[in-house]
């Protein structure tokens, strides 16, 4: 069981985490999960005249990777489980995030609100989909340093390095999909992100220009103490530029540097609210040997949300939900 000596992270995922249906057994089970989605459905459906809750709950496409709808549905998701820790009691010393995550991030740390995070995500959609910016993403398991030569000539750019032997390429689709034949010909294991963009490359540059006229008017404040952690830098920031959330779905991130950070704070507990367990699995590689650190996952592809509630409120010593 964890002690009040741990340090609690809260963390979130961006682009390349989503899926129909993520947080369904939350939707139909939990009241505060719940009410955070019917929220961000009205703001979605303000801004965009669709609805998320039927995009994410009773489409019958299986595909999920429109722009317009994947960027505010992931962090609708992150604030119904930031929704969802408040009701329960259960406070962060730290909120980090990867990439879009950083949205949600922000939000747990008091510098905007859920719906301000929430429409810029949406306005941020809108002007890389105005951009013209098309391409994808792809998870590369392997040594980066082996296959960087490669990658470059293929016109791909370093997205994200996530843990030893797990990296993140953006580019071009078609530049992908030659370099996906030469893994294959490598025998190298990949994953096809389900991202229509090429996000963290200079690709997406052309709509830098409508986000930054959106945010020249955005609230943001202070964050809570020393709270928010970026994962650009992997440092603590009190304050963000209205750059800042163009930066971090344009630079390249490094997940290790952040968790490095985290690590020199004391044991932490880790609770990934993000829709698909991938910081879970991000964190786990980048734990030294010696760290007391533990990380959990609420929501699960599976719909096992509850059982890692309760999984996480015995972490905590926490009564039985009722």
């Amino acid at each position: 069981m964890m002690t009040d000596k741990f340090k609690t992270v809260f963390v979130f995922s961006g682009q390349g985490s989503q899926y129909r249906g993520m947080g369904r057994q939350l939707f139909e089970s939990n009241a505060a999960f719940r009410e955070g989605i019917l929220q961000s459905d009205a703001v979605v459906r303000r801004h965009l005249g669709r609805s998320l809750i039927e995009e994410l709950y009773h489409s019958p496409q299986s595909e999920f990777d429109e722009l317009l709808i994947t960027h505010p549905a992931i962090i609708a998701v992150e604030m119904g489980m930031l929704r969802l820790m408040q009701k329960m009691g259960i406070k962060a010393d730290f909120a980090v995030g990867s990439s879009l995550g950083e949205f949600a991030a922000a939000a747990a740390a008091g510098i905007w609100s859920p719906e301000d995070a929430l429409e810029a995500a949406i306005e941020q959609a809108k002007a890389i989909v105005r951009s013209g910016a098309e391409g994808g993403m792809l998870a590369v398991i392997s040594e980066r340093a082996s296959l960087e030569q490669s990658y470059s000539e293929h016109g791909l750019f370093l997205a994200s390095e996530n843990f030893p032997g797990h990296f993140t390429l953006s580019g071009p689709s078609q530049n992908l999909g030659t370099f996906q034949a030469e893994l294959d010909g490598r025998a190298v294991s990949y994953i096809r992100l389900p991202v229509a963009h090429p996000f963290h490359s200079p690709l997406i540059e052309a709509g830098r220009g409508d986000f930054a006229r959106f945010m020249s008017t955005a609230p943001l404040q202070a964050a809570h103490a020393s709270m928010f952690i970026s994962g650009l830098d992997g440092r603590e920031r009190r304050t963000v530029h209205q750059d800042y959330f163009w930066r971090v779905i344009s630079q390249a991130s490094n997940f290790a540097r952040l968790v490095q950070f985290l690590e020199l704070q004391g044991p932490c507990l880790y609770i990934d609210l993000g829709p698909s367990g991938t910081s879970a699995t991000f964190v786990k590689y980048n734990l030294p040997s010696s760290s007391r650190s533990r990380c959990i996952q609420i929501m699960t592809p599976f719909n096992r949300e509850t059982e890692q509630l309760d999984l996480l409120r015995a972490s905590l010593r926490m009564p039985p939900y009722v």
